[in-house]
This record gives C-alpha cells, structure tokens and sequence, in this order.
C-alpha cells in the first residue's frame, strides 16, 4: 500500500508533536502494601511529585507478599522502566533482583532501607537514633519501672528491625527495671496489632506502655485498651495525622515525624532526577522531628530529659511542606542531609 506524500508529512508531524512512550519517564514503586493509611498517603504525595517532575509513577502492591514482591520488580524490569523503587519486605531476599535491574541500567531506589546490593540508592533516616529517643521518653514517661511490650513491622525489613533494636537495647541499658513482656511482627497489619494488644493486655494486666514502629499499630492497640477500659502509654513513629489526640492529651509521649507525604513526595523526587541523569548520592537521609505536646516535653525535662521537638500544629505544617522543599526547582543537594 502506497501512502500519499501529504498522509506521510501528517503522519510525520504527529510523531514530532506526540511524544513516545519510550521517551516517556516511567518510575515502577514495589510497595509492601497500598491499604495502611501511611502507605496510602505515600502514594497520593508521590503522584503530586511525578506531576511536578513530569514522570509517570506506577505502583505495585505485594500485599505483605516476598514472592509476589519480587515479581513486581522482575516485571518492572522486563518493561524497561526509568528507575525502581522498592520498599523491601526483606532487606536481603530482594538483592539478587535488585542487582538484576542496577544489571539492566536501571537506577533501584530503597526506601527506607540501607540494602548492599552494589548500586542501589538508599532514601534512610536516622532509625535507631530515634527509636532510641522513643524508647527514653517512655522509660522517663514510667518512672523507669514497669512492663512494655512492641508491635513492629516484618522481619528481615530494615526499618522494622532497626527501630525494634533501638528502642530494645535502649530500654535494656538505660532502663534495668523495664520489661519488655512481648515483641510482636505485624507486618505492618492493624488488625494483627489489635490481636496482639488484646492478648498483652489479657495476659499481663500490669502492662504500662506499648511502644509502635509505626503510628498505625498504636492506634490499633489504643483502640483495644480504650474498650479494654485501661489506660496505656504510647510511643510512635510516622507522625501520622490521627495521632494528635493522644499526644495532645498525653497518653502519646513520644511520636516520630517522618511524615507519609514527605516520604512519598521524597522518594518519588529523588527518583525522577535519577532517571533523568541527575547525581545524587548513594545513601540519602531525610530530616525527621520528634513530636510530642508541650505539656508531655516540660514533664520530660523536668526529669533530666531535654530535646527538640515541635507540637502537633507544628507537625500539621511539616508534614506537607514538601513542594517547596522538595521540588525540581531545588538543587540535587537538597534532596539529602549531610550525614
């Protein structure tokens, strides 16, 4: 079939006007899940940051699935995406893929997680540091003595293991007199947390405090205390929006702000430059706060503990000034701490 010499420049004006999809910046994110509300907020900041950087952002979930995890990336892979993001369900199980995509040329993002598989960016921050702060504010909080139990993420997942350390091994040298009573993974499922919740609170009716390495599993946990008709301690981490009335009112004495919009608008930026050409750093670290009510942090200093921290209006500011921090105006310098 002859095609006109007019079709043929129509034809070709088209193609200069249209952009291909193979041009077309693609960013494919494996995330743990989409349902918890963190991971939910993640998304929607990180479609606002492939907006202002022009990509295409695709999510996956595992649904707490290793197996289904590593389809994901296997699948991103063989669609010759821009750049990966993984949220690791196990730091290590996913390096092999991992190293088959950095293989490829295509730059692997992992969130949250200090994964050694060669080439792959790490977004971080300071986990243990600030668990640790958790775990003295709580121990201060009791008076030094009483039972505490943990609800964390998976095993194997970095950031779950790492804020379990922290606030353990803090309690256990500073805190002699605390007891940990139960530590328990949940894969990040409110509903196990109820579980476990009900069943401390059955099986040791002394418990104090319950400390989270994520907001959504204290809530979870003060949902059964409060029908439960007990009274408990908190200490989080996230900085989630519900939160800010149990801080406020001080049955929360300690929350970490990472922030789920931050974290996704973060990590969908640092992507896009890296699939643009951009050169950042391997390991990059985000700013985080200590959150907790003026009222909780002059009782905390007025037992030998001072920080910095900001309130819960404060943190309502924080959590979404992301734009202007953040976006492709700023330099590639601002996409990271010194460290």
């Amino acid at each position: 079939m002859r095609i006109s010499l007019k079709a043929s420049i129509a034809l070709l004006a088209l193609a200069i006007a249209t952009p291909s999809l193979a041009a077309e910046k693609v960013l494919g994110l494996a995330a743990i899940d989409l349902q918890n509300s963190f991971f939910v907020r993640m998304k929607e900041a990180g479609d606002v940051a492939a907006a202002d950087y022009g990509v295409k952002s695709t999510w996956q979930s595992a649904e707490g699935s290793l197996e289904k995890q590593v389809s994901i990336i296997e699948n991103f892979i063989n669609q010759g995406v821009s750049a990966i993001l993984i949220d690791p369900i196990d730091k290590n199980a996913v390096i092999p893929v991992i190293q088959k995509a950095t293989a490829a040329g295509i730059p692997v993002i992992t969130m949250g997680n200090k994964v050694e598989a060669g080439s792959n960016y790490s977004t971080l921050y300071p986990d243990y540091d600030n668990m640790s702060m958790v775990a003295r504010a709580l121990g201060k909080s009791l008076g030094g003595k009483g039972e505490v139990a943990l609800l964390v993420g998976s095993r194997g997942n970095f950031v779950s293991d790492t804020r379990e350390k922290g606030f353990v091994e803090t309690l256990k040298k500073e805190f002699p007199d605390i007891k940990v009573v139960g530590i328990e993974p949940t894969g990040w499922d409110a509903a196990k947390a109820t579980n476990a919740a009900q069943t401390w609170l059955t099986t040791y009716p002394d418990l104090k405090a319950i400390g989270c390495i994520s907001d959504s599993l204290c809530l979870a946990a003060d949902s059964v205390a409060s029908s439960m008709g007990t009274q408990l301690l908190y200490g989080g981490y996230d900085g989630d929006a519900e939160m800010k009335p149990l801080i406020d009112d001080g049955k929360m004495v300690m929350d970490v702000l990472t922030g789920a919009y931050r974290v996704g608008y973060w990590n969908i930026a640092v992507a896009a430059r890296l699939a643009n050409g951009e050169k950042l750093p391997q390991d990059l670290y985000m700013p985080t706060y200590f959150v907790t009510s003026d009222a909780t942090a002059a009782k905390l200093k007025a037992d030998g503990l001072t920080f910095e921290y900001i309130n819960t209006d404060k943190e309502a500011v924080e959590a979404k000034n992301y734009t202007e921090q953040l976006g492709p105006k700023v330099p590639a310098t601002a996409m990271t701490l010194a460290k």
